[in-house]
């Protein structure tokens, strides 16, 4: 990654920042940030896109600079002092940043400006300004203002404080006898011999509890697997929830707003929670049969193996964690698709290795390898990326967990890129690789390749919408509700049989994943898919409602019970608390309907591909580039879908989608 940079005059630390330098830039941010704001106020210009709009909105580049960098850091870096002062460093940016949409002589300056002339990323970049500021409380009389900064601020303190427990509390799980990890794959079992005291430890890491609840035998083993990973953070994040609650409720009410939800929706796309409830019962409803019917199967496999009809279990069906142990064994079953076996055929270097040649053939892009870059742990690579000979950004795979890492899968920005001011640079968090001695030859499931390549569809949107002429118009002002879809339309490629044959390579042959298999494991992917997505609107339903409801007279935790209880298909550990392990209440807070709305959009979209015959289409891919990824929030994401189909998007290719027959008779295609 690149070193630090500065498109004001503030040093601000980079990726591989030091804890004192973050504890600097953190406290001379404040100061600075309102003695620019002062400046460009009160200079005597006139109120234009140059003297006054461009100022702003490099000032705005500078502090989110502290703020994306300081985020990355406190959730990657190994030492907890370096992790605790990026932290820090991050709230005092976004309270400079909450100060600033606060200012009422700066709004006034902005409102100045004439709207006649200006281009139209120009009034795009003053509008998006103008409504966050009023949104924030800007025309409120001072008093409330500065009530408003202390509930902004307490916020963002609390947020950090939740995603800092799920990072540090990490349960574990110990084994007595290796027996027990009978039916897990033997590259797993090798890694996780016992210890001096001839105990196995396993943790609620992604790499350690995934395959756990998806392959062992020993259904103990599992459900204690399952309940601890439904436990993570709690106790800890039950108060932090709560105070979380309350502090966007009296933030919402404060600006006049019913509740937080209605506040959070209000300027994106779905525009008002019962739009977003409207989405969840209509999805509900068309998954309720397919999801029935592909629970039943799971059921009938169960009672087969075990000779007991019942009901499921947490334990059978992996608490809705991954797929479950009794719909792997349907998959093998029926489609002749064992998913641990096929982790040979997908050696990470080997999977990504295929996934930088697919963006070559599709963008036109060639990313390549600058290992004397300075990142913050000898596990990560670093990349840049060119087009044409042009560098456009740089990006970093961090890939190994480590103690207070964080312990998921998301593309973060370090580096908003800003034309002619600063390239995009952006990081894949995940944890697909066991450990740092692991990188080249540790094996993912197909899972993870899907993961891997949702990942990648948000870093590239961050690459292509990286060179928008002012940060007000990047993806870092787009409408939450949309970014998910170029991460869902980049899944697909992961889903295309051709594609599979070329990137799946066996680790120890080389030999490449068989068409026949490629094609069955393609198919496979239907089976089980309504019940999965199911599950995601019951997470949708707990988010909406968790910042609905008043936090006064309602329980997140019973909250979090009464919608999966209305909504999911998986049976769930009694005593769990997923509402303390569930990052996306803090970042997305009402949003997370955003995956199944953004999946909608992204499958109307693939049927462009579709119609042309092939996903492996340049013409067609570099289009949706420059269309859909390189705009980034300079226009309104309607508008960008519209532009690209020729029409207003519809639900039908997600419905079919959903709905597809999964039985091998049916044929191999899962286009829309």
């Amino acid at each position: 990654m690149s070193e630090s940079q500065r498109p004001g005059d503030l040093t601000v630390p980079g990726a591989t920042g030091s804890a004192e330098e973050f504890r600097t830039s953190g406290a001379a941010i404040g100061a600075w940030s309102e003695g620019r704001a002062a400046s460009i106020v009160t200079q005597t210009v006139p109120r234009t896109v140059q003297g006054i709009l461009l100022p702003v909105d490099r000032l705005l580049t500078t502090v989110t600079n502290l703020a994306t960098a300081g985020s990355l850091v406190f959730s990657v870096h190994p030492e907890a002092e370096t992790r605790e002062a990026a932290r820090r460093a991050s709230e005092l940016a976004n309270q400079a940043l909450s100060r600033l949409l606060l200012d009422r002589a700066l709004y006034d300056a902005v409102e100045a400006i004439p709207t006649g002339s200006l281009a139209p990323a120009e009034a795009r970049a003053r509008e998006k300004l103008l409504l966050q500021m009023r949104r924030a409380g800007v025309r409120l009389g001072a008093p409330e203002r500065e009530e408003l900064q202390r509930l902004s601020d307490a916020i963002d303190e609390t947020q950090n404080q939740y995603m800092e427990n799920l990072a540090n509390r990490v349960r574990t799980v110990e084994v007595d006898d290796p027996a027990r990890l009978a039916g897990l794959p033997e590259d797993y079992r090798a890694k996780h011999a016992p210890g001096a005291d001839g105990k196995i430890r396993l943790t609620t890491s992604y790499p350690d509890a995934l395959p756990v609840v998806t392959y062992a035998d020993d259904p103990d083993l599992r459900r204690k697997m399952v309940d601890a990973f439904s436990l993570r953070a709690y106790p800890e994040n039950t108060s932090v929830l709560g105070r979380l609650r309350e502090l966007r409720w009296k933030y919402a009410q404060l600006l006049g707003y019913p509740n937080f939800a209605t506040y959070i929706i209000e300027d994106k796309m779905m525009q008002k929670p019962e739009a977003a409830w409207e989405l969840v019962d209509r999805v509900d409803g068309l998954l309720r049969p397919p999801a029935d019917r592909d629970r039943a199967r799971i059921e009938a496999k169960k009672a087969e193996l075990t000779g007991k009809p019942g009901p499921l279990r947490p334990e059978d069906v992996a608490g809705g964690m991954a797929n479950g142990y009794y719909e792997e064994k349907q998959r093998v079953a029926v489609y002749g698709v064992d998913t641990k076996a096929l982790r040979a055929y997908f050696p990470y270097a080997t999977v990504r290795t295929g996934l930088f040649g697919l963006c070559e053939e599709l963008f036109g892009l060639r990313i390549v390898p600058t290992p004397q870059a300075p990142v913050w742990h000898p596990s990560v690579d670093a990349f840049e990326v060119r087009r044409d000979g042009v560098l456009l950004g740089r990006f970093g795979l961090d890939m190994v967990p480590r103690e207070g890492k964080y312990n998921h899968a998301a593309q973060f920005d370090l580096r908003v890129g800003v034309e002619g001011l600063q390239l995009p640079e952006a990081v894949l968090v995940c944890n697909f690789v066991p450990s740092i001695s692991e990188v080249s030859e540790s094996l993912m499931s197909y899972s993870d390749v899907v993961t891997f390549f949702h990942e990648f569809g948000h870093l590239l949107h961050a690459i292509f919408a990286g060179h928008t002429p002012f940060l007000l118009t990047s993806n870092a002002w787009i409408e939450t509700d949309f970014v998910e879809a170029p991460s869902m339309l980049f899944e697909e490629w992961a889903r295309d049989a051709a594609l599979l044959t070329r990137i799946g390579r066996h680790f120890r042959t080389g030999e490449p994943l068989p068409r026949e298999i490629a094609e069955r494991l393609v198919r496979s992917g239907i089976f089980g898919r309504a019940l999965h997505w199911r599950s995601q609107v019951a997470y949708s339903a707990a988010s909406l409602a968790m910042y609905e409801r008043d936090p006064a007279g309602s329980d997140p935790a019973a909250i979090m019970s009464e919608m999966l209880g209305r909504f999911d298909p998986f049976p769930r550990p009694s005593g769990g608390h997923m509402e303390c392990g569930w990052g996306h209440l803090t970042g997305y807070s009402a949003l997370y309907y955003t995956y199944t709305w953004s999946l909608v959009i992204a499958r109307d979209l693939l049927g462009t591909f579709y119609e042309r015959g092939s996903l492996l289409d340049p013409e067609l891919a570099r289009r949706y580039a420059e269309r859909i990824l390189s705009p980034g929030g300079s226009r309104p994401p309607a508008e960008l879908v519209r532009d690209f189909l020729g029409r207003e998007p519809e639900y039908r290719a997600f419905e079919r989608w959903m709905t597809l027959d999964p039985s091998p008779a049916a044929g191999a295609s899962d286009r829309s």
